[in-house]
């Protein structure tokens, strides 16, 4: 009955967001009579700030007004940004608006009012720091009095634990990042990138590190990336090609693509670059440190022992080195004129048709090194001037803020023109060659836009007709940032301060000496001491064990530091999704909620589903959510009333205080005989909730 009663509550309080009483843009005038069309942006120290459509922002003082504009400056809300600190942060943002704004007008839709202070700062918590403030928080902001309050709280979050965290669940998804592959652990791969994110690393720097790293996978996690497709270059190089410049080539790997400007040869001659790049086993100077090791295991008299040893050859092989000559042939099964099978292949780079810059191209084609062929594609592929590199990211990036691209898929842009808004995209592309692919930066912009700071809109992409953007999408929270939302609200804004660094300690505890210097006793207590630290990570390949009492965290230094080990309640560890398996078991809350399982590219899903009703309704997560020691239900019950605990918890789901109406029904369920923990249930179980608004 209890039960039927919090649902009923549960529906009854899904409230949609506040509605802006003014427009965007309004004239102003003056007490002589001349005219303005601007943004309000508030009153200070006497002082009306007023920005215009490109960006440039008014100061003027409010007797300089006319009567009726003063009275309207006077009771109007203050739109978007407040006073922007930075003139060249403000026209930036500016001229993106003016983008939109323009593919609304020409298919006569309007933009959406700005979002409340309370709509706001749930959703760029969520967008930036991958969770919802806490309530102490989100009071923070909404009683925060100063103009420029958004723009300071962007700063902020971009400045966090919590923007690393969830940058770094978007490209785990979109990178397929997995503790294991290749019978090996790709730990020291996502410290890698997690260091890359911490230390604000350009884009460009970033993928160019990965596709030209070298080395043992345990000494440089910059090799993960090639190494997670180990012996397959050319699955690996059609997910490079679509991930990195959006180009569709997936079916040209097996013959002439039939919508697209790709032919199987131009794949062929694209997949040269790495023909000489060696991604399954160690050779050269290992060789003869791993046949030392081989006889070492061969030693051993015990079979389980002999299998670990053979586990631990291989992460210790598993490495990326070039070797002089590229192998790359034309397949047996080739059907075209151009080319004969089995003829080796010459590298050669695409070109589109709409690229009028050639200067990414100059000096890629002329190396007569073989191993050198990498550093060239990478240097192609990165550079500021590539048409498709630029625009890929910046159009993820867009998806990542807003909930949809300007170009879907993200993975295809081989047509550009063929986007929702082509001005639009071909700024955004500028924009990040102009940032130099500073991706905090670019993300900064996006933020402090009048667009991202609208209401969100519920669009349903079932007709196929065009989103334009009059603000984000209304979408469900990602599986990442609902798990680390139900944490903070457990744990609170210390859930970013659990840090794992598996890495450096994996490395450390696995590594064996293949120098082939090494006697074979050292070389075999090496491999002891290994074997002996395996049961730390789960053994030495298969899926990592998810014993939560075994679970470690690791200082910088790679020692285990029992100050930073996460809370553990009912089994569950509440610690952010960036520092738990990846992926987690089947059953986990985030697998629940869409997890991907890190075998497809950006394969996360945001669909609903019985499974997660049910885990919402009688889970783990809600449950240690109302237990009494869990953090919102324990600051709730401090407050001295029933209104002030039903307000309490709303600012802590919501990061808004209740109405009238839910506060008088929800005081009403506790004085008959609802409990904190019911209550916490009910909003848990609310579409509110679940949803970035």
């Amino acid at each position: 009955m209890k039960t039927r009663l919090c649902l009923s509550l549960a529906c009854a309080l899904f409230v949609t967001g506040l509605q802006a009483d003014n427009e965007v843009y309004r004239t102003w005038t003056d007490a002589q009579g001349r005219k303005l069309e601007a943004t309000f942006r508030g009153i200070e120290n006497g002082n009306v700030f007023l920005q215009v459509r490109n960006g440039y922002v008014y100061r003027l003082s409010l007797d300089k007004l006319s009567a009726a504009d003063q009275q309207a400056a006077k009771t109007l809300k203050p739109e978007g940004l407040g006073i922007p600190s930075d003139p060249n942060l403000a026209q930036a943002a500016a001229q993106i608006d003016m983008l939109v704004e323009a593919g609304l007008k020409k298919s006569e839709q309007k933009p959406n009012p700005l979002a409340s202070d309370e709509q706001f700062v749930r959703r760029v918590f969520l967008d930036l720091a991958g969770r919802i403030p806490t309530r102490e928080e989100a009071l923070e902001f909404i009683n925060d009095t100063s103009l420029s309050k958004r723009a300071k709280v962007i700063d902020r979050l971009l400045e966090s634990e919590g923007y690393r965290s969830h940058l770094f669940n978007y490209f785990a998804d979109m990178l397929r990042m997995a503790d294991v592959a290749q019978k090996a652990r790709f730990y020291t791969y996502q410290d890698w990138l997690k260091g890359q994110i911490a230390g604000n690393v350009p884009w460009n720097k970033i993928v160019y590190s990965m596709m030209t790293a070298d080395g043992k996978l345990l000494d440089n996690g910059a090799t993960g990336y090639l190494l997670r497709d180990a012996g397959m270059r050319l699955d690996n190089l059609s997910l490079t090609l679509s991930t990195f410049i959006g180009a569709n080539v997936s079916c040209a790997q097996c013959h002439d693509h039939p919508f697209a400007d790709w032919t199987q040869r131009q794949f062929y001659e694209m997949a040269a670059f790495f023909g000489a790049t060696e991604t399954y086993g160690a050779k050269g100077n290992a060789g003869a440190g791993m046949q030392g090791m081989r006889k070492v295991i061969a030693s051993l008299d015990n079979k389980k022992l002999q299998q670990q040893a053979k586990n631990l050859l291989r992460v210790n092989a598993l490495a990326v080195e070039d070797s002089s000559t590229n192998d790359l042939k034309i397949p047996d099964d080739y059907k075209y004129p151009d080319a004969k099978p089995g003829d080796l292949v010459t590298p050669k780079l695409i070109t589109w048709s709409d690229d009028k810059n050639k200067k990414a191209y100059q000096g890629v084609q002329t190396t007569k090194h073989d191993e050198q062929l990498r550093e060239q594609f990478a240097k192609w592929m990165t550079s500021p001037d590539n048409p498709r590199f630029a625009m890929t990211i910046a159009n993820r990036m867009w998806k990542h803020m807003f909930g949809i691209g300007v170009k879907e898929p993200v993975a295809d842009l081989d047509d550009p023109n063929a986007s929702v808004n082509p001005a639009l995209l071909h700024h955004l592309a500028n924009e990040m060659v102009r940032l130099k692919f500073d991706l905090k930066q670019f993300l900064r912009v996006l933020c402090n836009t009048q667009t991202y700071q609208r209401e969100a809109t519920s669009h349903e992409l079932a007709d196929n007709s065009a989103y334009l953007f009059p603000g984000p999408i209304l979408r469900r929270m990602t599986a990442e940032q609902a798990w680390d939302s139900c944490a903070t609200l457990v744990v609170g804004a210390d859930v970013d301060k659990f840090k794992g660094h598996r890495g450096e300690t994996y490395a450390k505890a696995m590594s064996v000496d293949l120098s082939g210097e090494a006697s074979p006793d050292v070389v075999k207590g090496q491999i002891e001491n290994a074997i002996a630290s395996m049961r730390q990570f789960g053994g030495g390949g298969g899926n990592p064990k998810n014993n939560a009492k075994k679970r470690r965290m690791m200082n910088q230094g790679g020692e285990e530091d029992l100050t930073l080990a996460p809370p553990v309640r009912d089994g569950l560890v509440l610690a952010r999704a960036s520092e738990l398996p990846q992926p987690e078991k089947d059953q986990h809350f985030l697998r629940m909620f869409g997890q991907s399982d890190r075998q497809i590219a950006d394969s996360e899903s945001e669909e609903g589903s019985i499974p997660q009703v049910m885990m919402l309704m009688n889970g783990e997560a809600q449950r240690v959510i109302g237990q009494n020691d869990s953090l919102v239900v324990k600051t709730a019950s401090a407050q001295k009333t029933p209104e002030q605990q039903v307000e309490s918890l709303y600012l802590s789901f919501f990061s808004r205080k209740p109405r009238a109406e839910e506060q008088a029904t929800a005081v009403a369920g506790l004085s008959n005989g609802m409990t904190m923990r019911d209550l916490t249930w009910v909003l848990f179980n609310t579409r509110e909730f679940i949803f970035v608004e």
